[in-house]
């Protein structure tokens, strides 16, 4: 049987796959793979309209998925996007059981409830860190998981980076030793959190690829002759220098009312946060011109590089998904969703110290490699490569379509 095995490392680029090819397992897959560089990610460049485009091989404007969190008019509170019922295209789990294949998936965005053989979905309860179990079983498949259970729930419960990477590995084989899916996803994210927290090219960077590595070596033990592995990311990400906040300069001009922290009493326009990017929404076309007006009269200020209609927006980056506009930051703006009063502009105390959400076309691009029997030699694309291609040539080199799909197989990097 031909299987694949699809590794999603979250925010590893270009430059840090060169650094990791000095690593055994890394080195390993690239001598024998077909690797395609400067991939074009989509807007925003956001872990979950990412993943949800690697999964279905469809933009934003198509999945309607346009950031990681949904937009609920009435508050600041923003639930993530957990479901694929929530994904308005299907995905290449669903066409791979019609092709009479099996699947398998382990904490990729967006899958939970999906049409998955064997699921262990990235999801969570109240908070991030409260335990994983039920919120697990209810979103995925609950005999599997709670059968796993006793090999993996010794690995400390939370997000908290190394130890969650651990945790999926540990659920992945698993997986892969009692069901042996013919496709089975799998998603890993520790780069992109040392990013987050130490910055682009620091020391705990090295050491999360380093851990990767060990990682993929283990994974790579529970593989065979017959396997396909192919690693992806999804995103690059860029420093972040300041913390600007647009609701509240639509709040202290009327356009947004307040009541509390994250209540909305009444508003004609409010700004969601898609982190160094952010998606405005408009009532009226009369609100939104007035509230485009106000932030680009205080651009400077709020970091704004430019700003995009939403029909602006589906032409440049396929990006759609019910907002009225975009706004681009300037390189190191990170836009916050607080509406109450304050500054306009944070340079201080900082969350974080680089992240994601900007415009794709910009910094360091994801990868996509594809090492095993499958693969076409050290094939080299260096350019046309978008996020959205991915799982369309995956499917082709399983021999199923993906209907619908925005995105083109690329013949040049496999082979029967």
């Amino acid at each position: 049987m031909n299987r694949v095995l699809v590794i999603s490392l979250d925010a590893m680029t270009d430059d840090d796959l060169r650094q990791a090819s000095q690593y055994p397992h890394f080195a390993r897959l690239l001598r024998q793979g077909a690797l395609a560089t400067d991939v074009l990610s989509v807007f925003p460049s956001l872990t979950y309209p990412c993943h949800v485009t690697m999964a279905t091989g469809c933009t934003p404007q198509h999945t309607g998925v346009c950031n990681n969190e949904r937009f609920l008019p009435d508050t600041l509170q923003r639930p993530w996007y957990f479901y694929t019922s929530q994904i308005a295209r299907p995905t290449i789990f669903e066409a791979a059981q019609k092709a009479g294949l099996t699947t398998g998936c382990v904490m990729w965005p967006c899958m939970g409830k999906g049409p998955i053989d064997a699921l262990v979905p990235e999801i969570w309860g109240d908070t991030p860190d409260a335990p994983f179990l039920d919120p697990f079983c209810q979103a995925g498949t609950e005999d599997l998981i709670r059968a796993i259970w006793p090999q993996v729930d010794q690995i400390p419960q939370g997000f908290r980076q190394p130890m969650f990477d651990e945790f999926v590995c540990a659920c992945a084989l698993e997986v892969i030793r009692r069901k042996r899916p013919d496709l089975m996803y799998v998603h890993m994210c520790q780069i992109d959190n040392a990013k987050h927290y130490a910055g682009l090219h620091s020391q705990a960077v090295t050491d999360a690829i380093a851990r990767t590595d060990a990682l993929l070596g283990r994974l790579l033990e529970q593989t065979d002759e017959d396997t396909t592995v192919v690693l992806c990311s999804d995103h690059g990400q860029q420093p972040v220098e300041r913390v600007v906040y647009p609701n509240r300069l639509l709040a202290a001009h009327g356009l947004l009312t307040m009541d509390g922290p994250v209540r909305i009493a009444g508003w004609q326009a409010q700004v969601q946060s898609a982190c160094l990017s952010a998606l405005l929404y408009a009532r009226s076309p009369q609100a939104l011109a007035e509230a485009m007006a106000l932030l680009q009269g205080h651009g400077q200020e709020l970091g704004i590089a430019e700003m995009l209609t939403a029909e602006q927006c589906r032409r440049t980056f396929q990006t759609g998904g019910g907002f009225s506009a975009a706004i681009l930051g300037t390189p190191g703006t990170y836009f916050h969703n607080d509406g109450g009063n304050g500054p306009l502009c944070v340079t201080e105390n900082l969350p974080y110290r680089a992240n994601h959400g900007h415009d794709p076309r910009q910094g360091e691009k994801p990868f996509f490699l594809i090492s095993g029997k499958h693969a076409r030699p050290m094939a080299r694309i260096t350019q046309g490569f978008r996020l959205e291609d991915e799982p369309v040539t995956i499917a082709a080199m399983m021999g199923f379509d993906l209907p619908g799909a925005d995105g083109r197989v690329w013949r040049e990097m496999i082979q029967d």
